[in-house]
């Protein structure tokens, strides 16, 4: 369908699952067996189909894992601040560092470059105007990831440098960068990947997957030994592990 533009617009899916309307994208795959659903607080609610399913298939399934679904849903919501997927409008919260904060989106005549401001409890987000007509809310995405990726950067050099000494190793190369799956990895040639989500993360948990990817550089697995050396340099690290399992599904957007 257009919008009052023109343009395009691609509509998705929906269903009405106890009086609540719920959008849902599905993804055909010739390697899919049967029916999947996955619901994250990125994407919302995603169904891969084998590629011979038809739609009214899809939808009876979906009806069937209504209240899983509602279930799902919720949960994110509540550990978000906010209804998952987020929309990228007033009012919604995102976490920094750690804390919540409120969006406030700013669409601004004045800028060339879209920025983001912390002010109290406040996001603050500038979007030029041209951007946001052209766009819309993903121009407040778009500035805000690029905002995080630039705050991650420095966040996570910043505690590599303070941990490099007290692990003993040095890093040949460190990327910030989108990784869909990993919080950080390391590679057998010594350089270390970090997911750029983190940076919403308290800095403990930072420290965290800092000093295990750090620790790796020493042993490449993650055996007893491993966990030893991450202990002598964090001896709480499974209380932050437990804390990553349970909030990591909401540092995402």
């Amino acid at each position: 369908m257009k919008d009052s533009n023109g343009k395009l617009v691609f509509v998705l899916p929906r269903l009405v699952l106890d009086d609540r309307v719920m959008e849902y994208t599905v993804k055909r795959s010739h390697k899919a067996l049967s029916l999947k659903i996955t619901v994250d607080a990125k994407d919302g609610v995603t169904v891969t189909a084998p590629e011979q399913y038809n739609t009214g298939v899809v939808k009876r399934f979906i009806q069937d894992k209504s209240v899983w679904i509602i279930e799902k849903l919720d949960y994110l919501s509540v550990l978000s601040g906010c209804p998952v997927p987020r929309s990228f409008a007033d009012g919604e919260q995102f976490f920094f560092l750690g804390n919540q904060y409120t969006v406030k989106v700013h669409i601004n005549e004045q800028v060339m470059n879209g920025a983001v401001r912390i002010n109290g409890r406040q996001m603050l987000v500038d979007v030029p105007l041209p951007l946001y007509r052209d766009n819309g809310a993903a121009a407040v995405r778009d500035t805000l990831v690029k905002w995080y990726k630039t705050q991650a950067n420095y966040t996570i050099n910043d505690r590599i440098d303070f941990y490099i000494k007290g692990v003993g190793v040095k890093p040949a190369k460190i990327r910030i960068k989108e990784q869909k799956h990993r919080w950080g990895s390391c590679s057998g040639k010594g350089n270390l990947n970090f997911n750029w989500h983190l940076v919403m993360a308290p800095i403990g948990i930072i420290d965290y997957i800092v000093v295990h990817e750090l620790c790796h550089l020493l042993r490449l697995d993650h055996s007893p030994a491993f966990w030893s050396l991450v202990g002598a340099v964090l001896p709480d690290y499974p209380t932050r592990r437990r804390w990553l399992k349970q909030y990591g599904p909401v540092l995402a957007f």
